[in-house]
């Protein structure tokens, strides 16, 4: 019996030696993947408008803080990724993605006294991320991770459009943010179910730090120059995806 348990463990060990790398691996370990994702997001913090008092055209005007989500919703984003899974429970990805925002109108502040109201124009942006996920569940039909996200936004140009119905005044299509490549840093977590051996499909929720976007001159009083000077601000961007590993 020893004789035939010591002649066994060599040559399972050279059996494994003998196996493919791809069916040694383990987890998410030497997998790739190419997936896409339909989603939206949530302004959390930060302002399109900033308090000011001046004139415009010579009347008295006052603008009111307004937040980012106030004027904007996320109404679409399109993401697509590649990953590589180089440890147990590790995989780097890249993702490139495209989102566009819907302005709304709404009373801003006033302008002799009657209601200003504002509307932004609608806005895109294009989104190159990279990152590392970590898996809690790295084996089964089920799995969950965390990651952490670097990258750069590129937002488009952003008009504003300033109308005060009592006195006839329009003021249509004002430069407001200039176009501007934006820093981002954030995290995602999110949850996948294998459909098969090479497909699956997940949800996942986010969290984005966007730096602060370029400054138009939009009216003439220098007093309301800050009016659109807003810094930074924070979103959560939601999507669902499908993936395809090879």
């Amino acid at each position: 019996m020893r004789n035939f348990c010591q002649g066994t463990i060599p040559i399972a060990v050279a059996v494994a030696l003998a196996l493919p790398a791809a069916a040694r691996a383990q987890g998410v370990e030497g997998t790739r993947s190419v997936s896409v994702s339909l989603g939206t997001g949530l302004g959390l913090s930060g302002n399109v408008i900033e308090e000011a008092v001046g004139t415009i055209n010579g009347t008295p005007a006052v603008f009111v803080e307004q937040s980012y989500g106030n004027h904007y919703s996320d109404s679409l984003r399109v993401r697509f990724m590649g990953t590589y899974g180089f440890d147990y429970d590790k995989e780097a990805f890249v993702s490139f993605a495209y989102g566009k925002f819907n302005g709304t109108e709404r009373i801003t502040g006033s302008v002799g006294g009657y209601p200003l109201y504002t509307r932004f124009s609608n806005g895109d942006a294009f989104d190159l991320e990279g990152g590392l996920r970590y898996y809690f569940l790295p084996e089964g039909p089920t799995r969950t991770y965390a990651a952490g996200v670097v990258g750069m936004r590129f937002l488009q140009s952003t008009d504003v459009t300033v109308v005060v119905r009592e006195l006839g005044l329009t003021l249509a299509d004002l430069p407001y943010f200039e176009g501007s490549a934006l820093f981002i840093l954030g995290g995602d977590a999110g949850i996948s179910r294998d459909l098969s051996d090479r497909l699956a499909i997940g949800a996942e929720i986010g969290l984005r730090f966007h730096g602060k976007p370029g400054a138009e001159q939009v009216f003439d009083d220098p007093n309301l120059a800050t009016v659109n000077d807003t810094g930074s601000r924070w979103s959560i961007p939601i999507s669902g995806f499908l993936t395809v590993r090879f």
